[in-house]
């Protein structure tokens, strides 16, 4: 999935970004953390755990 997508996702479902070490942000809502890499494409198996994280929150 595109970073641009992937990140606008994740600021719908409210999670808040800071930034990590080198290219990795890291993302975060109500004690749910999700780390992704700045890359035009997101890994498949990073983009599931963030997914997941999304519907995990829209959960609580």
């Amino acid at each position: 999935m595109p970073y641009r997508k992937l990140k606008r996702e994740l600021l719908k479902a409210g999670f808040v970004a800071r930034q990590g070490k080198g290219d990795h942000e890291v993302w975060s809502k109500d004690g749910i953390t999700v780390v992704i890499t700045q890359t035009r494409e997101v890994s498949p198996a990073l983009t599931r755990q963030a997914l997941e994280a999304i519907e995990r929150s829209k959960q609580k």
